[in-house]
């Protein structure tokens, strides 16, 4: 170690245990070195000591040799072992000996002692012989064996053994912090026997149940592969020596056979979500809730995690028909909405429009002298229910689809949003390069909607328009198709739910004011709505829908509690 080339009290050089390791680092100055307290410190292998005067004060007070022979057990010795149930018969196989008021654990490889470990029988202090090789404890039992128990320390893998299971081996530095960065030293051991551990078939993880054993376990899996490690249960205890104490050698043999397996990303048994599954046969799946159109609730209903995709073919009324319902949930439901309507500017007039949708009345004074103009209260009254509950998303430069998603990523966590529309598609800012496809392109765009409204337990609704037909004279435009939007069949693909808004007679009869609703394709049809159509009829002077009964606004302002609400 170079310490002549330190300038100053504190400095860096090169560290010679990872030079030893060969690690591919070890021409980097990772040791830090200071002068004054005469200390040093690895921070890539953990390598650290003393040096100087105050390395052989040290050496003389902690540093022992490896072939420091011990003492035999003394009674304070065999009590603490009794207290942790292990007996003496363990012991005496496992060569324990005694150095004054510690006990010795042998790291024997073979017939060669190569470490030996120090604990204090009075406190949890441990100290380890100096400059001795990283092994695992009880390394003989674990050779040539197809299972091998991994514990944090000798205490846990004595107590394996106790129940029968010699094949316990333990960590000879216990468990890395879990905040650390650099654990290589923790994990030297396992890696100096690492082909002991590969042609093993099953390794069996006992680590401490808390935040420290919970990394270790996390870093031994990623070094065996999950599907050869099982992890092994405590049932509420800490480690398997606690389990031991209190559930006797029986306890932890049953802990060894319902070990369980590691649970591999991505992949899924019934038993990672049989709680949930009970939970539904006993109170339901979640279903859609109702529209408030109990003619539209047949063919389709509001369900949470699900991506709508609305369409239909340009100024037909999709996006007032959204409208109507996200404000028909805010009133029926005390649901909440965030909306990115670009086209719908400036905001006052998509505002007033949601408010005239509310009241059924007009906000504009050129209707002032006439029985369709609302009164100033009407007018505040519906505006504060609508501040509540609709959130207009409009970033100032980036229409981008991340950009949205941050946004209603915040309106669901901070005010509990239960829905998010995009109005419409063709209004994102896309990234989609030179020549990409645009298929792949929705495709993944649709991906990531869902994904939003699966993580974020929201109803997500896009609008996308559809390819419009040849104009002729006196002829009807056909039904809105779910494979006729504009971009492709991918949007269809993909949805949860296809929704069309149609004006069967726009070309013949442009003053008709039915409107189609139809759902034509329900994925969970059980849970949501049955494909099909349904009549509405859309009426100017109150800018709402209705359908034959007449306007479900009316129906739920018959609610007492919503009529004080609104006081309309």
């Amino acid at each position: 170690m170079e310490i002549s080339n330190i300038r100053g009290i504190q400095g860096k050089t090169t560290c010679p245990r990872c030079k030893e390791l060969g690690k591919q680092h070890w021409k980097d100055k990772c040791l830090s070195i200071n002068l004054s307290k005469q200390v040093f410190h690895c921070h890539k292998c953990g390598f650290k000591g003393y040096f100087g005067e105050l390395e052989e004060r040290k050496t003389n007070q902690t540093s022992i040799s490896p072939f420091e022979k011990g003492s035999e057990l003394k009674a304070e010795h065999i009590e603490f072992f009794n207290r942790r149930k292990i007996s003496l018969p363990v012991i005496q196989r496992n060569l324990i000996k005694a150095y004054n008021g510690y006990i010795i654990f042998r790291y024997n490889e073979g017939s060669a002692l190569v470490n030996q470990k120090f604990r204090s029988i009075s406190e949890k202090k441990f100290f380890q012989s100096k400059n001795c090789k990283a092994t695992v404890f009880k390394y003989d039992d674990i050779k040539d064996q197809k299972n091998i128990i991994v514990c944090e320390g000798e205490l846990d893998a004595l107590s394996w053994e106790e129940a029968g299971f010699k094949f316990a081996t333990s960590v000879n530095q216990g468990a890395p912090n879990v905040n650390d960065k650099h654990i290589d030293a923790k994990l030297e051991c396992i890696k100096n026997c690492f082909d002991i551990f590969e042609q093993a078939e099953t390794i069996y993880l006992s680590m401490d149940q808390d935040p420290n054993g919970l990394r270790l376990q996390k870093e031994l899996i990623k070094m065996f592969t999950p599907e050869k490690c099982k992890i092994i249960n405590y049932n509420g205890c800490k480690d398997a020596n606690e389990l031991l104490i209190k559930g006797g050698v029986k306890a932890l043999q049953s802990a060894f056979q319902n070990a369980y397996d590691v649970k591999v990303e991505g992949i899924f048994r019934c038993s990672d979500v049989l709680d949930e599954v009970m939970h539904h046969y006993k109170n339901s799946q979640p279903r859609g809730t109702t529209t408030y159109f109990k003619n539209i609730d047949e063919c389709w209903t509001w369900r949470l995690g699900e991506l709508n995709l609305w369409t239909g073919y340009n100024n037909e009324g999709k996006s007032q028909m959204l409208k109507q319902l996200l404000l028909l949930k805010s009133l029926g439901d005390n649901w909440k909405h965030a909306v990115f309507s670009p086209e719908e500017t400036p905001h006052s007039e998509w505002f007033t429009d949601l408010i005239e949708s509310l009241v059924g009345k007009s906000a504009d004074s050129f209707h002032k002298d006439t029985d369709n103009y609302m009164n100033e209260e009407q007018l505040k009254m519906a505006a504060r229910i609508i501040e509540k509950s609709i959130f207009n998303v409009f970033p100032a430069n980036d229409h981008s689809l991340d950009k949205l998603l941050n946004l209603f990523s915040y309106l669901v966590r901070k005010h509990n949003i239960q829905t998010i529309t995009i109005d419409p598609y063709n209004q994102i800012h896309h990234k989609m390069g030179r020549n990409g496809r645009e298929d792949l392109y929705i495709s993944q765009f649709m991906a990531k909607l869902k994904k939003f409204a699966v993580d974020h337990n929201v109803a997500v609704n896009l609008i996308a328009h559809q390819v419009t037909p040849q104009v002729q004279k006196g002829v009807n435009y056909p039904p809105p198709n779910l494979y006729s939007i504009k971009g492709g069949g991918t949007f269809a693909d993909k949805a949860d739910n296809v929704l069309a808004i149609w004006r069967p007679n726009r070309n013949t009869i442009p003053t008709d004011t039915l409107v189609k609703f139809m759902s034509q394709k329900i994925k969970k049809q059980k849970l949501t709505g049955i494909p099909g159509s349904t009549d509405l009829y859309f009426e100017r002077k109150t800018n709402r829908y209705n359908n034959n009964d007449g306007s479900p606004f009316e129906e739920i302002l018959k609610n007492p509690e919503q009529k004080s609400i609104t006081n309309f």
